[in-house]
């Protein structure tokens, strides 16, 4: 069971302004439409609700429930809308060597060819100062709508400023600042997007919290790190945390904190640091897959690597080869970035058109959690099983 101090921890942290923390990589928390809560929240709950007391044969049910995808059908919008013609698409990624910023890109850049739109791809590099000149640099290249991708909009103000001096849109995909995740305002006077399409960061946490009960029966000693500088992280924290609580035997340590610049080696080190101060640790919660990249190197090599699993969040390819050769990391909470790409452009041909947009604006993205039962083959991405471009495009004509 939990520590008391653990507990105590555990629920003040449940209770963070999520609102008052700035954005930046992945998404927040929260409530959709109801029929958007009736598919996905109302099912994840009784999982949950179920895990007190579950007897032995049923964990294969709760393992089941947590790797399959939510949702299981398209659920995305189903009014049509009658795009705008040739319209030039700036998508400005993160970091375009993580696969996570990429892959959204991708899926524009795919969807575009339904619409007869221009997409070109500009690398964030990875700071707010590449992505401020990306920016400019798109609005040089004449783009009518600027994507930005796991940016935050408090990072790159000059950016913005200039779009809205061109009167060109911004929208977003990967930060959680919108629905089904709760509505993060801009900072002071600072500038926001018109949009932003991320997954229900809170009901992917709830997978994730439901797999590690599964994979150890309801006995996991789990130490969960987090980082502040994103309010995906703190939302799916939070649906994590939750699902967590509910595991009677679980025992969860105090939550630990590190920031960005901390994940090539402040954070490899306070990780392997804290396994060995603590041997009775069996899994470990990295909260975003370029860190765990950074973490499952320095476990290994510290010998540890039998004693712990490891589960992240993103789905990025080096992540999902670990989980495939059961390298420390044996489990990703992941989401199809690929369908967000078609769904900042439906949501982008909405804005143009001036239509109002789909809700929730993340358009119900899908979500699972991948382990060795699931993972997609080497050098794929993980994609929802049903034919969303075909729907999408049928919306588009």
């Amino acid at each position: 069971m939990y520590t008391t101090r653990g507990r105590r921890l555990h629920r003040s942290l449940l209770a963070l302004p999520v609102a008052a923390v700035l954005a930046v990589g992945t998404a927040c928390a929260g409530a959709g439409s109801d029929a958007h809560n009736a598919s996905h929240g109302g099912s994840d709950a009784q999982n949950a609700a179920a895990v007190r007391g579950l007897p032995d044969d049923q964990w294969d049910d709760l393992h089941r429930s947590a790797t399959t995808e939510s949702p299981q059908k398209y659920e995305g919008p189903t009014t049509p809308v009658t795009a705008p013609e040739n319209v030039k698409v700036a998508a400005i990624t993160c970091l375009s060597i993580l696969s996570g910023c990429v892959s959204p890109a991708t899926g524009a850049e795919q969807a575009a060819k339904a619409l007869g739109w221009q997409v070109r791809v500009f690398d964030g590099g990875g700071t707010p100062d590449k992505q401020n000149a990306q920016m400019l640099n798109a609005l040089s290249w004449g783009a009518d709508i600027i994507l930005n991708i796991a940016i935050d909009p408090n990072a790159v103000q000059d950016g913005l400023r200039a779009a809205q001096r061109a009167n060109v849109p911004v929208g977003a995909g990967s930060n959680g600042l919108d629905s089904p995740n709760p509505t993060i305002k801009p900072t002071g006077n600072n500038l926001g997007y018109a949009f932003d399409v991320a997954p229900d960061y809170a009901a992917l946490g709830q997978k994730a919290a439901d797999w590690v009960q599964a994979d150890s029966k309801g006995k996991a000693n789990i130490v969960v790190y987090s980082d502040k500088e994103f309010p995906s992280v703190l939302a799916l924290q939070k649906g994590l945390l939750a699902g967590l609580d509910k595991c009677k035997d679980c025992t969860v340590q105090p939550l630990r904190y590190f920031t960005g610049n901390q994940v090539a080696q402040v954070l490899p080190q306070s990780v392997v640091s804290y396994l060995r101060s603590n041997p009775d640790v069996d899994y470990v919660f990295i909260p975003y897959d370029p860190a765990a990249a950074a973490v499952v190197p320095a476990i290994a090599q510290a010998g540890l690597g039998d004693k712990v699993r490891l589960i992240s969040v993103l789905g990025s390819q080096e992540n999902l080869n670990f989980v495939r050769k059961g390298q420390v990391q044996v489990a990703d909470a992941a989401y199809d970035n690929l369908y967000m790409g078609y769904a900042m452009l439906d949501q982008t041909a909405r804005l143009l058109s001036k239509k109002p947009l789909a809700d929730p604006r993340g358009e119900n993205l899908p979500y699972v959690v991948l382990d060795e039962t699931n993972v997609p083959e080497a050098g794929s991405d993980w994609h929802a099983s049903f034919d969303y471009p075909a729907t999408f495009d049928g919306l588009w004509k």
